[in-house]
């Protein structure tokens, strides 16, 4: 079956609290959790059901949630968004990591009819800097000294994906795999 993207419930909340306070994890991260509990993790996830700007899925090998998906800034007016995602497990990082963005870029551009995709990427993320790079996605510029978190100021890389140049490179998937993926997009 391979990877697969379920929309995030309350069941989630505890799993995605561990991940998301991981120090491997939060330090890509712009945020750091307040108080963090499973409490409140579950109330964030309750809020997601009445925004129309913000998409949460679990990203699981088969049917093991292994990471976090997010489509934010979801603006279907000037048809644009922003992404985020983070694999929690090592092996699955490793499996899925360059073969991810398609997904994302497939969803957004397809299911979502958004038009452009725009993410920010902390320089603490080099790992994301240059896959976004190897994805042909552009380098808009660098936003220097843009977060200060631990202590310490990060430049942040800001990357644009346009729809028509993302159809126009070659596709490794089918456009049906990559919705059956997903247990939102029931037709293409």
């Amino acid at each position: 079956m391979g990877l697969r993207f379920t929309r995030v419930t309350e069941n989630d909340a505890e799993l995605l609290l561990t991940w998301r306070t991981s120090p491997e994890i939060t330090k890509g991260m712009f945020t750091d959790l307040v108080n963090p509990s499973v409490g409140s993790q579950r109330r964030w996830i309750a809020s997601l059901a009445d925004r129309d700007d913000y998409r949460a899925y679990m990203i699981c090998d088969d049917n093991t949630p292994v990471g976090f998906l997010c489509f934010a800034d979801i603006d279907h007016h000037n048809r644009k968004c922003s992404t985020g995602s983070y694999i929690y497990e090592r092996a699955a990082r490793l499996k899925y990591g360059v073969t991810l963005h398609t997904y994302i870029c497939n969803y957004v551009f397809h299911h979502l009819n958004m038009n452009k995709i725009v993410n920010q990427v902390m320089n603490a993320n080099d790992k994301v800097v240059k896959l976004q790079l190897l994805h042909k996605t552009r380098l808009v510029g660098v936003l220097k000294q843009h977060i200060f978190k631990n202590g310490e100021f990060h430049d942040v890389h800001l990357f644009e994906q346009l729809k028509q140049d993302w159809l126009e490179q070659k596709q490794h998937f089918s456009l049906e795999q990559i919705a059956a993926a997903f247990d939102d997009w029931k037709s293409l």
